[in-house]
């Protein structure tokens, strides 16, 4: 097993998710729910953004070869989603929940309906969306033996619990910040993921149509 990639892959993956950028959008979905409440949905949350990119990390290059997808179209796929996502961010919507009462008889229940209703965006595509999935899947691609799957997966462990962690200890910093800070906030991350995902289209497409680009881009 290669150390130094194993620590490259948690880097990525910590860079990538951004545990701590996505506090202001967190906040906005879940701000209103009780604590107890918050922590369950916090669990539903990272447990599936967690087993998305599992099964990704362990199987996910043979998905794509049993369906004939290339990497570089299912990134220029993730783009465009992520670009929506993006817009939604920019204008309110993503964080906009159509309501906010919901019922149920105990704390799992009252966590389970407001899951349902952030799934989009908070888990799929912000935690488990274009740029995680095509991570894991280039480093996944790099897997020689058992040990290299066992240990990929157990940087998914330590950097999908360093966000769990991040999203339950959340109100140590909304104590401190304005709310409309996060308001704003959650508007502007929205423009760098709309960037983001132009990346992502723009390098799917040039590894589609390598010729494209010629000319002299200011993109490299």
């Amino acid at each position: 097993m290669n150390s130094d990639l194993m620590l490259n892959f948690l880097l990525a993956m910590v860079a990538i998710v951004n545990p701590i950028g996505l506090i202001p959008i967190w906040y906005e979905l879940t701000g209103d729910a009780q604590p107890k409440v918050r922590r369950r949905i916090a669990v539903m949350v990272v447990g599936t953004a967690f087993v998305i990119l599992l099964v990704f990390v362990n199987v996910g290059i043979f998905i794509l070869q049993f369906f004939a997808i290339d990497i570089e179209v299912f990134k220029i796929a993730g783009g465009l989603l992520l670009m929506l996502t993006a817009v939604s961010m920019v204008e309110g919507k993503a964080s906009r929940l159509t309501g906010n009462q919901e019922e149920g008889q105990t704390d799992t229940e009252l966590a389970a309906r407001r899951f349902e209703k952030v799934l989009v965006p908070l888990t799929i595509p912000m935690l488990a969306g274009p740029g995680s999935l095509t991570t894991v899947l280039l480093y996944s691609a790099q897997s020689q033996e058992l040990l290299d799957y066992l240990g990929k997966s157990l940087v998914l462990v330590v950097s999908y619990a360093f966000l769990f962690l991040v999203l339950i200890h959340s109100y140590l910093l909304e104590e401190k910040v304005n709310k409309l800070a996060f308001v704003a906030f959650t508007r502007i991350f929205g423009v760098i993921v709309a960037a983001i995902a132009i990346q992502f289209v723009v390098e799917g497409l040039g590894a589609v149509f390598p010729n494209w680009l010629e000319g002299g881009s200011a993109v490299e």
